[in-house]
């Protein structure tokens, strides 16, 4: 297991990206795996640990166990409650044990880790949980400084309170985190209620993933628009359309158009963003 905590001066934004990485990988660096806004952010004091441990070969409780040790880890040495979490889990919703798939597995560990943080969460951070080619189980995790709270979206079920066709441990992440300067998106996606709509049409899980964007910034009443947008995109295919997609709506605050494995079969498009309050 790899654990490295971050300072400001060792995040620095990365270069925006126009081309779209067949099989792109997690490294376990922030620098390459993260948006430009984290950066920004551990220059106005707030925290950031990635841990990253091989996960490729791990099956059923043990892919629970090494998920509950990695977050576990990173949550105790970030010396404060997370606010943001990322993950990625290769072969994500590939088929495990038990009628459970590879991120339900992660979820049962992650959630004893959140449970058990030596800094008790006030809510569920803010999250990110995608698939991507490598063989690490890679997760960063962010506290910010100051007041911060959650907002969920009316129009979809809170993660965290999923029903069990989801796993036994529903996915332990709020829909955004509002700082005191900053509207943190999780990754969004075309989801109502706690099922995906519109399976087989990327352009119209895009709008939808759009309407959810615009409730959280209704919501948290952020005057800034999207910017540091970060997309995966699930099918090769798709990354075209996806990207002329989002220069329509973003034009240059999209940084990474990022080919990678969603959390479920039936996503096609997954988004996360931040807007200035």
């Amino acid at each position: 297991m790899t654990v490295v905590p971050l300072t400001s001066a060792s995040l620095s934004p990365p270069p925006p990206q126009v081309d779209f990485p067949v099989d792109w990988r997690a490294t376990g660096d922030a620098l390459t795996d993260l948006p430009s806004w984290v950066g920004a952010e551990c220059d106005r004091g707030a925290n950031l640990v990635s841990v990253s441990v091989p996960v490729q070969s791990c099956v059923g409780e043990q892919l629970a166990q090494i998920a509950f040790q990695a977050f576990s880890e990173a949550l105790n040495t970030l010396g404060a409650p997370a606010t943001r979490v990322w993950a990625f889990l290769p072969s994500i919703t590939a088929h495990d044990s038990h009628g459970l798939n590879r991120y339900m597995q992660m979820n049962i560990g992650r959630t004893q880790a959140y449970a058990a943080a030596r800094w008790p969460l006030p809510f569920m951070p803010a999250g990110t949980c995608v698939g991507h080619a490598g063989d690490l189980l890679v997760v960063h995790a962010l506290a910010l400084p100051g007041a911060v709270r959650s907002i969920e979206n009316p129009r979809q079920r809170p993660a965290w309170q999923y029903s069990s066709k989801f796993g036994p441990s529903a996915p332990p992440f709020t829909r955004a985190v509002l700082s005191q300067h900053l509207l943190l998106a999780s990754g969004t996606a075309a989801v109502v209620g706690e099922d995906v709509v519109h399976p087989h049409d990327v352009q119209a899980q895009w709008q939808e993933t759009l309407s959810h964007f615009a409730t959280l910034r209704s919501l948290a009443q952020a005057r800034g628009q999207w910017r540091s947008v970060q997309i995966y995109v699930r099918d090769h295919c798709d990354l075209s359309t996806v990207a002329r997609l989002a220069q329509q709506e973003f034009a240059d605050g999209v940084e990474r158009i990022l080919h990678a494995p969603l959390c479920r079969q039936a996503l096609l498009v997954e988004v996360e963003a931040v807007a200035d309050v």
